[in-house]
């Protein structure tokens, strides 16, 4: 089919796989990739050979009409049938104001931009599982409300640009995708960046030659998810009429507890297993200590996402994937793989996020 595609957040790893796979899917499409102008370098590196059916277009969705010139834009609302925003300011320790600017405002302005375009199909837009906050419990795939506490301003604002894009369903034909904590590939193990669990590992890897810890005593499960997982589950929803309108956790149906992630995480990396448990209080004062988080490559505020009482359903998710051939395999499954590429790689400073 020949379909015409407005994407977002490129050069990003989602971004970027997308594209590719949306290449080997329909190979007759058009893209149009919404790039910084100083990311242009990296753009075209990532790319190779452009090909004739990829086009770059400098621009910024923060700026009125997406920062892109009158012809650009009004060529673009003639012909977009598909768009996929993933343009966000992903960051822990972000402030209010520029994590607004961009994840709220961003948004907005690809809403109003998509808005103009009679021949849209499919908008795709990436949230997070963790517009939930810090709640409790089961967290359905439905569910938009207000939680009682945000962690962090990147919470706050995704949730903010989704409630934005919910109230958009009844005007544009829209499926939105909450994926988990991202790893690698589950088969390669390749990543862009070393966040997320890769601190765990970051963590181990620095206390090698001791006995190695648990942080805390805990029950509470970690929401993983391969990229690879989440580019088909993502591929194929966004364009199956069986996607439109709905939201989904794109992550394991069985995710597994921090302690047995942390044990076999330990076990790839060292060949041993941890064995006492610090007590959390305690790693949150070492962690508080800027030169003691710097040291040990954890930042303190992931502490509060490996001890995070919640389940996510994928009931909607399982459901409208059945019969596609697309699963998300078990940590188990690949932890070897992406270890090694941590293994690999940990001395590639640009995949060194803190």
């Amino acid at each position: 089919m020949n379909h015409i595609y407005f994407i977002t957040g490129y050069p990003g790893f989602i971004a970027t796989k997308l594209v590719s796979a949306i290449q080997t899917e329909y190979p007759s499409s058009t893209f149009y990739l919404l790039i910084l102008k100083h990311e242009r370098e990296i753009a075209e590196r990532k790319l190779k050979s452009q090909p004739k059916n990829v086009h770059l277009v400098e621009g910024d969705i923060t700026k009125h009409d997406l920062g892109l010139d009158k012809n650009t834009i009004e060529d673009l609302y003639e012909s977009v049938t598909h768009c996929v925003h993933l343009a966000a300011l992903y960051d822990l320790t972000v402030a209010y104001e520029p994590a607004y600017l961009c994840n709220v405002v961003g948004t907005k302005n690809v809403l109003t931009f998509l808005g103009k375009c009679p021949s849209l199909q499919r908008f795709c837009y990436f949230s997070t599982a963790y517009v939930s906050g810090d709640e409790k419990g089961l967290m359905m795939e439905n569910d938009i409300r207000m939680p009682s506490r945000f962690r962090n301003y990147y919470e706050q604002t995704k949730h903010e640009a989704e409630v934005q894009v919910r109230n958009k369903m009844l005007e544009l034909p829209i499926t939105i995708i909450r994926p988990g904590i991202i790893v690698g590939d589950s088969k390669t193990g390749e990543t862009l960046k070393f966040d997320g669990p890769y601190f765990m590992m970051q963590f181990i890897k620095r206390l090698a030659k001791f006995p190695i810890p648990y942080i805390g005593k805990t029950s509470s499960k970690i929401h993983l998810v391969p990229i690879d997982f989440i580019i088909e589950a993502s591929v194929f929803l966004m364009h199956d009429r069986v996607g439109e309108s709905k939201t989904y956790h794109v992550l394991s149906p069985n995710s597994p507890s921090i302690q047995e992630a942390y044990t076999l995480l330990c076990q790839e990396l060292l060949g041993k297993k941890p064995s006492w448990t610090l007590n959390r209080k305690i790693a949150e004062q070492c962690l508080s200590i800027s030169y003691v988080s710097k040291w040990l490559g954890v930042p303190l505020e992931t502490l509060s996402y490996f001890s995070h009482d919640a389940t996510y359903d994928t009931s909607q998710l399982l459901q409208d994937l059945d019969g596609s051939g697309i699963e998300c395999r078990s940590f188990n499954e690949y932890v070897g793989a992406i270890v090694n590429y941590y293994k690999n790689n940990a001395h590639d400073k640009s995949l060194i996020r803190y």
